[in-house]
């Protein structure tokens, strides 16, 4: 075993006596700081204590397995790996006092390299193998720097004194240099993630080969150097090249990034910006551009940034969607051009801030500061989550920050939510037998199953999904690019179809549960819940219908007659408690009951329905299902409206209403429903399946 593997398991075994002879072990293990590449960590609350020395023991592991270097070689890649990582801790005091004499902290690499030719320092010249010191200190110094070059994040250039020490000393060492360096790099990446090690070994082995053979001038063209930061964003569907195209049609910008990264070198940039677009990647580098002095600057970390854009979410990590929207709606605000000219909206409530982390301008860490209300704002947002207050607190974000004010942003829950939604995709082949012609829409295409399923039952149909939701249409993008998808989508206002598309223009319209969140989330001449909403929704569609083409719906009902009483009994206390809550945060109507005991309440069958609806979705989506209401016709009140929307100028082709399958299975177990004679009642239909014809 390693002898440093040994110590570190000494340490945790308890005997802290190794500390006062091994400095290195002293630093990893005596700190409070837990500096480590928040992409691989799955929960932040799961974060080691002390990660840093985890990693480092990881990596030990892997060395004291390799069979592949000698006793000597692997003797030295022990030392570089054992001192490699200590300026990510130290106690405070240490960590002070190492910012004072100037040792770069910030860039990891550099700090230790600082620090352990500083502990050498004390160590009496006899007793020091300065040729092995030489090697392990330059090792140190550019450790990490091969997969930062393969990530796009350095230049090649910042392995040059390697490849300088090398040349220089090339007579002194009796090792396998190139074997050695691709050991060191193997226990370097593989203590990370063993997967991300079999993707880039053929690549390491590449980049070590040029370094040994003393190659210079291996940079990446910008072009290939920003596919390779945007690499996890080309992975969940962003369209590099088409966008890379597009932006850098300007030779101007093309010229100003490319002198920009020609000269420098940048850490955590995917871990902080992967889930921003292109254009909000391009314009943060303009605001650092501008914020920065171009000329001293050597080294962007975007640490600050990536440790403050997390948080746990349900004990997981997660984007911080309260603060991405925010980034979002500045940079929004902000134009490339502009920013190109030095000019940019100054926000009161947020702005990108510089943070210096040397005294001659060269080494800078970026993050976003928010106003102290922001802040506390956003605070309140996190604790209110999982709670009714959830949605007001939403409400009073878009408004303190003047973003995104549609109803249908659910933040965290968006991805849960389009989850669901793609799950009921056998309902949704229903709808696709009944669409006809060559040109189709799906009204609010959320998770874009009712696009596969369109797409699959009419390859020949051009298949497009629009929603006025930003951030689903920029997911569904991703999902088109990511699994080639052959439908389309826009972002556009169901109300206002006429202005997207041509009179008579389309065959088939497709509403699968979408009016009855349209009708409980927009406030429609005066207000949420009118029904006249969904009058307008279908004689937009009804408009760029063509004679022939149908509309197809898929949504709630309520039943009939209104005025029927059921009687809910539910199996344990805690059912009156979600209900009486339920009937206080409800917003599409008030609900009146009566309390017959303390398990069982007596009101209106559809307030029953209503209710239910909440109740089977549970508190996950508590705080989104008591904003909606989904019967809101019953089916004499839908038939009418139809009747009076569409005149001699069309027909209803089918008119269905039904109990979803399974929904009785699934809700009975927790509650019994009862007539006014406590007589056992079915549930009533509450989904309807409506095809309209447009006649030529």
């Amino acid at each position: 075993m390693l002898h440093s593997l040994y110590s570190i398991q000494k340490v945790k075994m308890g005997d802290k006596t190794l500390l006062r002879e091994q400095k290195w072990l002293h630093y990893l293990y005596l700190t409070k700081e837990k500096n480590v590449n928040l992409e691989q960590v799955e929960s932040l609350a799961g974060i080691e204590d002390n990660p840093v020395l985890s990693y480092v023991e990881k990596s030990l592991e892997i060395l004291n397995d390799s069979p592949k270097v000698n006793e000597y070689e692997k003797e030295i890649i022990e030392e570089v790996l054992i001192w490699s990582d200590v300026a990510k801790c130290g106690l405070e005091h240490k960590r002070k006092e190492w910012r004072e004499r100037g040792f770069q902290l910030g860039i990891h690499n550099i700090g230790s390299a600082q620090i352990y030719a500083d502990e050498k320092m004390a160590v009496p010249i006899k007793e020091r193998v300065l040729d092995k010191e030489e090697l392990v200190y330059i090792l140190i110094y550019t450790h990490g720097l091969i997969g930062q070059f393969i990530r796009g994040e350095v230049r090649f250039r910042q392995l040059e004194p390697l490849i300088d020490f090398l040349h220089q000393n090339r007579e002194t060492y009796s090792i396998n240099i190139g074997n050695m360096l691709y050991v060191l790099n193997q226990c370097i990446i593989e203590a990370v993630s063993k997967v991300i090690w079999n993707e880039v070994q053929g690549e390491v082995g590449n980049v070590i080969n040029w370094i040994v053979e003393g190659e210079r001038g291996k940079e990446y063209f910008l072009k290939n150097r920003l596919m390779k930061l945007r690499k996890s964003s080309i992975k969940d569907g962003e369209n590099f090249n088409l966008l890379y195209d597009r932006y850098f049609l300007d030779q101007e910008l093309k010229k100003l990034f490319q002198t920009f990264f020609r000269k420098t070198d940048m850490w955590y940039v995917e871990a902080a910006l992967h889930d921003f677009s292109f254009d909000e990647f391009l314009k943060i580098f303009l605001l650092i551009y501008q914020k920065a002095n171009p000329l001293t600057l050597k080294q962007i970390s975007f640490e600050p940034f990536m440790k403050d854009i997390y948080y746990d979410y349900k004990g997981k990590k997660m984007i911080n969607l309260y603060k991405k929207r925010i980034i979002e709606a500045y940079l929004k605000e902000l134009n490339i051009e502009d920013l190109m000219r030095g000019k940019y909206v100054q926000n009161e409530h947020v702005e990108m801030a510089i943070v210096a982390m040397d005294q001659l301008d060269e080494i800078i860490g970026v993050k976003f500061i928010y106003s102290k209300a922001g802040e506390k704002l956003i605070e309140f947002c996190q604790e209110a989550e999982k709670s009714p207050l959830y949605e007001r607190s939403i409400i009073l974000l878009y408004d303190f920050f003047g973003f995104r004010k549609d109803g249908f942003d659910r933040m965290q829950n968006e991805q849960i939510y389009l989850s669901d939604m793609n799950k009921s995709q056998n309902h949704k082949k229903v709808i696709a037998e009944y669409a006809v012609g060559s040109k189709m829409l799906d009204i609010g295409a959320g998770g874009g199953v009712m696009l596969d399923v369109l797409s699959e039952y009419h390859p020949n149909a051009e298949v497009i999904g629009i929603d006025i939701s930003t951030n689903v249409i920029e997911e569904l993008e991703r999902k088109k690019m990511r699994e080639n998808k052959p439908w389309f989508v826009k972002q556009a206002d169901a109300l206002l179809l006429k202005d997207f598309y041509e009179i008579n223009s389309i065959d088939t319209i497709v509403f699968s549960s979408i009016l009855h969140e349209m009708y409980s989330y927009i406030p429609y001449k005066g207000g949420k819940f009118n029904p006249e909403v969904i009058i307008d929704s279908l004689k937009s569609a009804f408009e760029v219908l063509k004679p022939g083409g149908r509309i197809i719906i898929r949504d709630g009902i309520m039943t009939e007659p209104k005025d029927q009483v059921r009687i809910i009994e539910f199996d344990q206390l805690k059912g009156i408690e979600f209900f009486r809550r339920y009937v206080n945060d409800f917003k599409g109507r008030k609900i009146s009951y009566e309390q017959v005991n303390d398990r069982t309440i007596q009101l209106s069958i559809n307030d029953v329905m209503e209710f239910l609806y909440t109740y089977t979705w549970g508190e996950e989506a508590y705080p989104h299902e008591v904003q909606e209401q989904f019967g809101y016709f019953t089916p004499s009140e839908y038939k009418k409206a139809i009747q009076n929307i569409l005149g001699e100028k069309g027909r209803l082709l089918i008119f269905q209403h039904y109990l979803q399958d399974g929904y009785e299975e699934h809700i009975l177990p927790h509650v019994k429903v009862m007539d006014k004679d406590r007589n056992t009642a079915r549930l009533p239909d509450s989904t309807c399946f409506i095809v309209i014809e447009k006649i030529e």
